[in-house]
């Protein structure tokens, strides 16, 4: 009989890993101290499972900028939890081959609709602007879009008197954070869409194999 584990909340789930074998992954969160943190796990036992966990847990330090702590989680160097934003970046990451090159992703990346680059520029303490390198109207827009996008992907704050500035309520710089959701931003009606398709699909699945 599989023993389940006291691991906390679980945030989000991967109910099949096409790159481990279809396994269920999912990322908990426990509070320690106070302090959000967070972990992959899967009660799978397939011989590959462990190194599939091992790979997903250095993606999210890498990839969005977490933090290791004492016990072997993870966590926001804010402190925080960030879950929308988390939550998303965590899918996206399950999408990676085990082995793939891990690197923050870039803070600026071609729009096709602005027909240029655009970039989230860190201002300091959580502020960010988007700004186009196009200076035309269709730049400007995509730019104000981009902020509305990260607004709702990452639940960050508009910047009074500003359409293209916004801020993380926690008052800390999330880079690498950025960089990973920067085309979900970017995209952020088909992100809402499946974000909706995920949160009420069914998993059905034997006791041994639960996550």
């Amino acid at each position: 009989m599989g023993k389940t584990l006291d691991l906390g909340r679980r945030l989000e789930l991967e109910p099949l890993d096409k790159h481990c074998q279809n396994i269920s992954v999912a990322l908990y969160e426990s509070n320690v101290d106070g302090v959000p943190c967070f972990k992959p796990h899967t009660y799978s036992l397939v011989d590959s499972a462990n190194h599939r966990i091992a790979f997903l847990t250095q993606a999210l330090r890498i990839m969005l900028g977490l933090e290791e702590t004492g016990d072997r989680q993870l966590r926001f160097s804010c402190g925080t939890i960030h879950e929308r934003a988390l939550k998303r970046a965590f899918l996206d990451l399950c999408k990676l081959e085990t082995g793939a090159d891990l690197a923050p992703k870039p803070l600026t990346a071609f729009d096709k609709k602005a027909d240029g680059d655009i970039s989230a520029i860190s201002l300091g303490d959580g502020v960010y602007e988007m700004r186009s390198v196009t200076n035309n109207e269709a730049g400007q827009k995509r730019a104000i879009a981009l902020s509305r996008g990260y607004a709702k992907i990452c639940e960050m704050e508009p910047v009074e008197g500003s359409q293209v500035q916004l801020h993380f309520g926690c008052g800390h710089s999330h880079d690498a954070l950025m960089g990973m959701l920067m085309f979900r931003a970017q995209n952020v009606r088909a992100a809402m869409q499946e974000e909706e398709q995920t949160s009420s699909r069914g998993v059905l699945s034997s006791p041994s194999q639960q996550t």
